[in-house]
């Protein structure tokens, strides 16, 4: 049995992140994340002195990022 933490996976989906984790858990930087709470483009939330952000707001924060369109092919 692997007991290394880095092959831990929880039985359980988070309903929220610590601001610590939101970052790998949407694969961006944690300055990304302090950004985009800073700018109002991602809700966080205060339990005590730890920040917490919700998965859903996430998600909803992830899928308000503009798309990246395919490369479109050049004629020549």
């Amino acid at each position: 049995m692997d007991t290394r933490n880095d092959a831990y996976q929880p039985a359980f989906t988070p309903i929220a992140y610590s601001i610590e984790d939101a970052p790998q858990a949407v694969g961006v930087s944690r300055t990304r994340i302090f950004e985009a709470v800073r700018k109002n483009e991602l809700s966080a939330r205060k339990a005590g002195r730890s920040t917490i952000i919700e998965s859903d707001e996430l998600k909803r924060w992830v899928r308000s990022l503009p798309t990246r369109l395919p490369a479109r092919s050049k004629v020549l």
